[in-house]
């Protein structure tokens, strides 16, 4: 008798002890046989119901109809002793107002009072199933879009690539997944340029630039990148960055060739009279910045018109295309020259004063003279020649340069004047 009073008492005291700890736990716990025998606070307040209200149902009532069957059966099978490993499963819990949560339970077999029973405890899971699933979202949205995007660990080493970026680039996932950015450089850009990149990454801030990257097949390829520092749970530390990137190579070739188009001779394939302008203002703001100069030397082929009218428009073209290439060939790669109109040209030589650009011209002058054009015809030149002065606008300048070339005309063409 004393035996199994000290065997209720070690039984009670145990209890006790469960108890202090389940009710101060924030997971909930339950103990059942047919019906629930124990549930702590956490586990009513999760469904919904009062205590005394679990108290009269059975465990399988809170599940979902989808899983309410397999878990009839495991209850079963423990009240009838079964004793088999833990069992993690996830089920959706439906609450008293009928609303359900995602659950994972946790039990195990025990013998409770001279009988068996099932013990565990049940995890409020849905946020993270929300997030899976939001997570499982993104990633198939991520694999079907168009834009090119990957992760990298904080070190740069690629952890994602999506199906995008293995098409464009031509690379397979093994290729790009471990490796680094790295595989894409061009040799376009210096190293100021990724030296930038990091800088801004790095100081936690958002990046977006224009990168001309290179695919496996070495074709170069321009891509809209936008790369976004991603911090850790806490939002303290760098732990990823995102990188979405959208292929624009064929809008930045046609924005060249448009603007090829607005500023280059089709012709003679050397700057229009546009580029030229804009040439003519880079020119001003250098020499007014730095108190330097330049000249001007504005061309006529002569008796041009004669040419066209005796063998023909075909003949005349490769005469202006043959002269624009003998100039370009010895002039400096800092002066700049271009087609004005028709047969006349325009020459601007940087840091040239008088002297030099009349002595320039003189010798352009004479080698022209001196030269076959389309293999058989030979011509001559007049040229005007100005230098800029402080304050001057490019149409004075081209003013004077234009004086000065109707005066060489005048004395009898193939000469050079300065006005």
């Amino acid at each position: 008798m004393k035996n199994t009073q000290s065997c209720l008492e070690l039984v009670e005291e145990s209890e006790e002890k469960f108890r202090k700890i389940a009710e101060n736990s924030l997971v909930g716990m339950f103990i059942y046989t047919e019906y629930f025998v124990y549930v702590n606070e956490a586990f009513a307040k999760m469904t919904g119901y009062t205590t005394q209200e679990l108290l009269k149902m059975h465990p399988w009532e809170l599940v979902d109809e989808s899983n309410k069957q397999s878990f009839q059966t495991i209850v079963q099978r423990r009240l009838q002793g079964e004793e088999f490993t833990s069992v993690h499963n996830e089920a959706l819990l439906v609450k008293k107002d009928k609303t359900t949560l995602d659950v994972k339970v946790s039990a195990e077999t025990i013998h409770y009072r001279g009988k068996y029973a099932g013990i565990g405890i049940i995890i409020d899971i849905t946020d993270i199933v929300k997030k899976n699933q939001i997570i499982k979202v993104l990633i198939q949205a991520l694999s079907q879009s168009d834009d090119i995007v990957f992760i990298t660990d904080i070190k740069g080493t690629i952890e994602y690539a999506n199906r995008a970026l293995l098409e464009i680039y031509g690379y397979t996932r093994e290729e790009i997944v471990g490796d680094t950015p790295r595989i894409f450089s061009s040799g376009q850009h210096e190293k100021s340029f990724y030296k930038e990149l990091w800088d801004t990454v790095l100081r936690e801030k958002n990046y977006h630039q224009i990168i001309i990257n290179k695919k496996k097949n070495g074709n170069l390829i321009h891509v809209d990148t936008k790369i976004t520092p991603v911090k850790d749970e806490r939002g303290e530390n760098i732990s990823y960055f995102a990188v979405s990137a959208r292929d624009i190579t064929e809008r930045i070739l046609n924005e060249q060739k448009f603007k090829k188009l607005a500023t280059i001779d089709p012709l003679t394939q050397i700057p229009n009279r546009y580029q030229l302008y804009q040439y003519f203002d880079d020119f001003i703001a250098k020499t007014e910045h730095r108190k330097n100069f330049f000249s001007i030397l504005l061309f006529d082929i002569d008796h041009f018109k004669q040419i066209n009218d005796n063998f023909g428009h075909y003949v005349g073209d490769n005469i202006l295309k043959d002269f624009s290439r003998l100039i370009v060939e010895n002039i400096r790669s800092i002066d700049k020259f271009g087609r004005w109109g028709g047969e006349e040209f325009l020459l601007l030589l940087d840091s040239t004063d008088e002297h030099d650009a009349m002595r320039i011209a003189q010798k352009l002058n004479d080698l022209v003279a001196g030269s076959v054009f389309d293999e058989l015809y030979c011509i001559t030149v007049s040229i005007g020649v100005t230098e800029y002065r402080q304050g001057d606008t490019k149409e004075q300048c081209i003013e004077r340069a234009d004086i000065a070339l109707y005066a060489a005309k005048n004395l009898g063409r193939n000469r050079v004047v300065f006005n």
